[in-house]
């Protein structure tokens, strides 16, 4: 049965766990997000999906799509860490000795996200369009770049449904979809169950309502509401 006290402690379990996901994570850079949910008159999950950039890894190496999943009818886990872009004609980062600075390859022209040849753009001002500020007046970084496929390719990094079933079963129907939500800060302690975005799903979750999720806190999904991510 769906128990709407459990939801909101299974979020809040896995917050204190890190597993509930941190948009200003020092060590990711972040780019955009989904919420899947699914449920019927017994079984609930939600699947929240993070595109971002770890600063750990080079290059495309460094540009993931994390999924955490929670729910009562889970199958497994499995890996949380997808990568779908490679070099496509050449590699689309450099890496300058000394500095350490990587930046956008003038000679390669695209790179492959799922099979799809996706175009390169060096064009500063596609990308001050969509409100990202600059680190080097004449590079652009790894972040920046993911930050301007948002939002025209963000669909290609997240999971089919094909690919969720081994760990949500596959008879399980989808009930709602975000893309922008207001997302706790977990960096000063604030808990899912705190909001009223995630009080309002547990809501529409238990009772199939999709009109009782009506949130009045402001969207605070967008990679420029959480400045401090990828900084470490």
């Amino acid at each position: 049965m769906i128990d709407r006290t459990e939801i909101l402690r299974q979020l809040d379990s896995e917050a204190e766990a890190y597993v509930f996901p941190m948009l200003d994570n020092g060590y990711s850079f972040h780019g955009d997000q989904k919420m899947t949910i699914f449920r019927d008159e017994k079984r609930w999950a939600i699947l929240i999906e993070v595109l971002d950039y770890f600063n750990r890894e080079q290059g495309l190496d460094g540009i993931s799509s994390t999924s955490a999943i929670f729910g009562n009818c889970l199958i497994g886990w499995g890996d949380r860490f997808k990568y779908f872009a490679s070099d496509n004609d050449a590699p689309a980062f450099l890496y300058e000795e000394g500095t350490g600075i990587e930046y956008l390859n003038d000679e390669a022209k695209s790179i492959n996200i799922r099979n799809t040849v996706v175009p390169i753009i060096f064009d500063k001002e596609h990308y001050k369009l969509k409100g990202i500020e600059f680190e080097y007046e004449d590079k652009i970084t790894p972040w920046e770049f993911m930050r301007g496929l948002i939002p025209e390719y963000s669909h290609l990094f997240w999971l089919t449904r094909e690919e969720i079933s081994d760990k949500i079963p596959k008879d399980l129907p989808v009930f709602m979809t975000l893309h922008n939500w207001h997302h706790p800060d977990l960096a000063i302690e604030e808990k899912p169950s705190d909001k009223e975005t995630f009080q309002q799903l547990a809501d529409a979750i238990l009772t199939g309502d999709v009109s009782l999720y009506n949130p009045t806190e402001m969207v605070n999904t967008h990679w420029s509401n959480w400045p401090e991510g990828g900084r470490c």
